[in-house]
């Protein structure tokens, strides 16, 4: 009599794992504020964990579920770019499988520029009172809303940047009359007078001015990474300027 060979049995499956989202794609897509119904379908399984991850791929808040079911999600409104989940399901013998979902996020606001980054921006252009000084090495971008003052140097040793607190308040010195520039200079007053002054390094990077300050409507705008964020700001003659990841370097786009 012939021995039967027992099919193995393979463990849990995922059978789908899905987000409803009013409408029927192949990828899903929703508004920063929707409310979502997760979905999934897992066999052979006991054990049921969903997950939701953060920007960097790490596990945030987590839910454990019924190895088939159903559950409502509500997307924070500052989420940009797209929601991301893991479903996790195991059976009694700790065999596992895991699935992933993606739900990409429709951005709700646009750059103030063009051509502009093929990214969703963190919100609004933020519209606000500004100032700019060009200088020998660099230059001094002063904004109202943010209260700061950001030194793009340009002093040979690569592009950078750094940010400031705008410190200077009205009924303080404007400049330091022991500081005489030479013809065709000058000294920069205010807020930038007091970081150029005081800042380690940055009198000594940027050099004098070439210039007086200007004021003008300016706006400022994010990338929306979870971290490795650029900026953006408008400039006095109406282009751009492009400010990289953590100071790393900046570029001006007419």
């Amino acid at each position: 009599m012939p021995t039967l060979t027992p099919v193995p049995d393979e463990g849990p499956v995922v059978v789908y794992s899905r987000a409803d989202v009013g409408a029927e794609k192949e990828e899903p897509e929703a508004d920063p504020g929707d409310a979502l119904t997760l979905e999934w379908q897992a066999t052979g399984a006991t054990y049921a964990v969903l997950t939701h991850l953060l920007p960097t791929g790490q596990a945030g808040q987590f839910w454990e579920v019924e190895t088939s079911g159903s559950m409502a999600y509500a997307i924070p409104v500052e989420s940009r770019n797209s929601e991301t989940f893991d479903l996790f399901v195991a059976d009694d013998a700790g065999r596992s499988v895991r699935a992933g979902l993606v739900v990409t996020l429709r951005c709700p606001d646009t750059w103030f520029f063009s051509p502009a980054p093929d990214e969703c921006p963190s919100g609004p252009a933020v519209l606000t009172d500004g100032a700019e000084q060009r200088f020998e090495r660099g230059v001094m971008l002063w904004n109202k809303a943010e209260g700061a003052i950001y030194v793009l140097f340009d002093d040979g040793g690569g592009g950078s940047w750094k940010v400031y607190p705008d410190r200077w308040a009205e009924g303080e010195p404007a400049s330091d009359p022991d500081i005489v520039p030479p013809a065709g200079r000058y000294q920069p007053v205010r807020g930038f007078g007091l970081v150029w002054r005081e800042e380690s390094g940055v009198r000594d990077r940027l050099g004098w001015a070439v210039g007086e300050e200007a004021g003008y409507q300016t706006a400022i705008q994010r990338t929306a990474r979870f971290k490795y964020n650029e900026v953006y700001i408008k400039a006095l003659d109406g282009g751009v300027w492009a400010l990289g990841p953590e100071g790393s370097e900046w570029d001006y786009v007419p």
